[in-house]
């Protein structure tokens, strides 16, 4: 049976999505210099810990560490994308979503491997699937190829990223969400994750015409993060302007997903 993004929480309150994962690794230690979805495979208990973490926080959705499999690819790829899912099902639960992520930037030119973690994510029984950091047109469409060959019964979000902020910038993510949305698909979601931070995401969100539901900025470039306050203050007004679905990309870690379930409660 089909189902749609909201039908995965028909109670219609914001959903609180989870934090970085990547970021999260290299703060309990994991080398920058290897693949993050080898963590899955290698140190299973630090993913373990993170997911917890989110969820702990309150965090309803739990994304897999797969991100990096279509990134720095090695020969047990496909292993660490089915663990991955399993160590989230397993810290999920009962009642909280898993949402399989996969990388989307070039992921036209990755196609072939790209169908074989989709798969990989949707034999494990993932609820969702995350395209984040959707760059380029193309790489939207093979998105939408995709999901239709192997999770046509699943809901899908594609998210978009900025990279420098400029005006050519934005224009490229708004022509990658307009593509999104005419492709006409109840089941597909356009979102934004990473950009340059909360403020870079909600302008764009917000300019957008419906506003853009799925919000998972980073916590900004690295020379110039802001504090947890400013991600509650962001998720305040974001779910104030109908974003339902709001979380932290990189640099966001459990105190941050904390303030943020704490600014969402008393929004109520």
């Amino acid at each position: 049976m089909s189902a749609t993004l909201d039908s995965l929480f028909p109670d219609s309150r914001v959903v609180l999505l989870d934090g970085a994962m990547g970021s999260s690794l290299h703060e309990l230690g994991w080398p920058t210099d290897q693949p993050t979805d080898l963590a899955n495979l290698v140190r299973p208990e630090l993913v373990e810990a993170i997911h917890a973490a989110h969820h702990g926080a309150g965090a309803q959705v739990i994304t897999t560490n797969t991100f990096g499999a279509l990134i720095a690819t090695h020969d047990n790829c496909l292993e660490a994308v089915r663990e991955g899912s399993r160590i989230a099902r397993r810290v999920a639960g009962f009642g909280t979503r898993v949402a399989g992520s996969v990388a989307a930037f070039d992921l036209a030119a990755n196609d072939i491997q790209a169908g074989e973690v989709v798969k990989a994510l949707v034999e494990e029984g993932v609820d969702l699937l995350v395209f984040e950091t959707c760059n380029k047109l193309e790489d939207a469409a093979e998105a939408i190829a995709l999901r239709q060959r192997f999770a046509p019964a699943l809901p899908a979000v594609i998210s978009a990223s900025t990279t420098d902020g400029s005006r050519p910038d934005w224009t490229r993510v708004r022509d990658i969400i307009a593509y999104v949305r005419g492709a006409g698909d109840s089941q597909i979601e356009a979102g934004l994750n990473c950009c340059r931070g909360p403020y870079n995401a909600l302008r764009i969100a917000l300019s957008s015409a419906p506003v853009i539901r799925w919000l998972k900025p980073s916590t900004g470039p690295p020379s110039d993060r802001v504090g947890d306050e400013v991600m509650s203050a962001f998720a305040r007004a974001a779910t104030r302007h109908s974003v339902r679905y709001v979380g932290g990309c990189c640099g966001a870690n459990q105190e941050t997903l904390t303030a943020m379930s704490t600014a969402l409660h008393f929004a109520y």
